[in-house]
């Protein structure tokens, strides 16, 4: 999983920028910007706006704008939207509004009632011509009624997810890049003891390309189980959804 506000954050500092000149560059306000190095997407006035003001931001920072908003959508997956209820509508609207179908639903049923039976009492009422035999009755076939085929529900893809943590027992060198060692740059720093990285291999991005500098001070889980594969020294590495490998 990337750090997305970190990510943001960090490359906003090499290049020794402010919040307020990027808002001149970018033309998003400085407190949207404070919210997306936050994390606090909750601040922004729509998911829209989140997704779009990431990849802006990332794409003006020179980080790939499209694989940050991958990782948000990964990470915060988009919900159904909650039907419009009548019950945010003030009470007395409500009611009238109610009121006014109903009456107009009575005045319907009623009008074509009223025609209905004067149709039947015209009918009933007209002569049949003298001598001319009485028409016999038409047979109507019975319908046939078919039942509509159930709907099928919507089919959901669980997308197969991973997560790696990468936890520093003490300062190890690390090179981290998106698919393959041309992939987009993920992290290039000295991983200090005690810290961590975690990253979310999804479809969208089912590996990571690895250079670590010093392995015995790194351990890697992946899916919460431990990767005792690590090579001795200095070396490439590429991790996917099912494990680690040479790179």
């Amino acid at each position: 999983m990337i750090e997305i506000g970190n990510t943001l954050r960090e490359a906003r500092s090499r290049r020794g920028l402010e919040l307020p000149a990027v808002e001149r560059e970018t033309r998003i306000r400085a407190r949207y910007l404070a919210a997306l190095e936050q994390e606090r997407f909750e601040l922004l006035p729509a998911r829209a706006y989140a997704k779009g003001f990431l990849r802006v931001y990332a794409d003006f920072l020179g980080l790939d704008g499209p694989l940050i908003v991958d990782e948000f959508n990964a990470r915060f997956p988009e919900t159904e939207e909650p039907e419009l209820e009548s019950a945010q509508l003030p009470a007395g609207v409500t009611s009238r509004r109610m009121l006014a179908r109903r009456l107009s639903g009575l005045l319907v049923a009623g009008a074509v009632i009223a025609l209905l039976g004067v149709l039947a009492w015209r009918f009933a009422a007209s002569p049949g011509k003298p001598g001319s035999p009485a028409s016999a009755p038409t047979r109507t076939k019975p319908s046939e009624t078919f039942a509509a085929p159930a709907a099928l529900p919507p089919k959901h893809t669980t997308a197969r997810l991973a997560r790696l943590v990468l936890h520093a027992s003490g300062p190890c060198w690390l090179f981290v890049r998106a698919g393959s060692a041309a992939g987009p740059v993920l992290y290039e720093a000295t991983l200090a003891a005690g810290a961590k990285l975690s990253y979310t291999l999804a479809p969208g991005r089912p590996q990571l390309w690895l250079r670590i500098g010093a392995p015995w001070n790194l351990e890697l889980t992946l899916n919460g189980g431990r990767v005792r594969s690590l090579p001795p020294g200095p070396a490439n590495v590429l991790v996917t959804r099912g494990g680690l490998q040479p790179a």
